[in-house]
């Protein structure tokens, strides 16, 4: 508890009404010492949830703010409700610009995000040296790519005379809640080309193809996946110059719903479509017919490959598991963790992706409240 002395911190959520967003404000909710500020345009939503949260948690200090990123007075907002901290769960963040991030640095404010945009997530670094000489830190990612997903990569790469491949994926349960803003940043790479790293050589490859089938574990089984653009096929190389190949892939339980994405995702390749993200909105409701089937298990794996200190081939298999709907706790746990280490100023001041800044062992404190648990496997092959 607070002495009358002491200030709360205060931790403005802007889109803390969405579908991270909301799990973010409930976990802070908890801590009495925090001020929450839940903020968007909505204020009929965000007043909603301010109330839910004060009825489960009635010690807490939950406020909400009217908040629009395209309106002048958003600094100003932002320095008149004295915040610590702004985290940033108001995606998509293909094609979003910095100017949030900008006005937390001017105004001395922390700065996080969930974004999984690829551009987005590399280049936060070009506010490193504006964010360096105004003492803010600003984290951009910090969810499940690259957030979670490095720090499993980091723990396992030790084991490693030389990584050569990785590869690694997600796919939710059906029956956990969607939100369309996810659709949307799905979507925004449907069909679209990327680059990535195969076989030593940058490839164009297009979002949603490459379709094939992964094991996620006995709990889960094989579920299909299909190729898609995010940060790490960029930071990854340039964390490992030995590498050969880095790919990502995500999928739907459902395996029709998966291959009507994929069939859309030509369309889109061959420009009869320009952007799948314009239909994110009817797809979303089309998708709630279905929502009866398939299971709540969600999963992710990684795989990594290459020699061991005996240089002989060597490949190590992470999968993790969320049951009971709980995959949706998944992005948000490293944004809680880089959110407590703001509070506790445990980082550096600077602008940089959300890449090896916590450890597995940190994941699995927040993890442990949830249905949430991974499993490793190694062999020397």
């Amino acid at each position: 508890m607070l002495t009358q002395t002491e200030k709360k911190q205060v931790v403005v959520v802007l889109g803390g009404y969405g579908n991270f967003g909301k799990r973010i404000c409930h976990e802070l909710a908890q801590n009495a010492s925090i001020r929450v500020i839940i903020a968007g345009r909505n204020q009929k939503k965000a007043s909603l949830l301010q109330v839910a949260l004060k009825k489960e948690f009635p010690q807490s200090d939950v406020e909400t703010l009217v908040l629009d990123r395209k309106n002048n007075n958003f600094k100003e907002k932002l320095i008149d409700c004295k915040a610590t901290i702004l985290v940033h769960t108001a995606g998509p963040f293909q094609n979003q610009d910095y100017l949030i991030a900008d006005f937390c640095i001017e105004a001395k404010i922390n700065y996080v995000d969930i974004a999984d945009s690829r551009e987005y997530v590399v280049n936060i670094k070009s506010l490193n040296e504006k964010a360096s000489e105004n003492r803010v830190v600003v984290i951009s990612g910090a969810s499940s790519v690259p957030g979670l997903a490095s720090t499993v990569i980091d723990g396992f790469a030790l084991k490693f005379s030389t990584l050569l491949n990785i590869d690694f994926g997600i796919s939710p349960g059906n029956k956990v809640e969607r939100g369309l803003g996810t659709l949307r940043s799905v979507f925004d790479y449907v069909g679209k080309p990327f680059l990535q790293l195969n076989n030593g050589k940058w490839q164009t490859v297009y979002g949603w193809q490459q379709m094939h089938r992964q094991y996620f574990g006995d709990n889960i089984g094989m579920r299909w996946q299909s190729c898609c653009d995010v940060p790490d096929l960029e930071l990854l190389p340039q964390r490992y110059p030995k590498l050969l190949s880095a790919k990502f892939y995500a999928g739907l339980e459902i395996g029709f719903l998966h291959l009507m994405l994929w069939k859309m995702s030509w369309l889109v390749r061959w420009k009869f479509i320009k952007n799948l993200s314009y239909f994110a909105g009817g797809i979303e409701k089309i998708s709630f017919l279905f929502k009866k089937m398939g299971t709540p298990k969600g999963g992710m794996y990684v795989h990594l490959y290459g020699t061991d200190f005996q240089y002989q081939p060597y490949e190590i298999q992470w999968n993790l598991v969320a049951e009971s709907a709980h995959g949706l706790n998944i992005p948000i746990i490293p944004a809680l963790i880089i959110i407590k280490k703001m509070l506790n100023q445990e980082l550096e001041s600077g602008a940089r992706p959300c890449t090896n800044l916590f450890s597995l062992d940190e994941f699995d404190v927040f993890a442990k409240k949830w249905n949430i648990y991974h499993t490793t496997s190694e062999r020397q092959m």
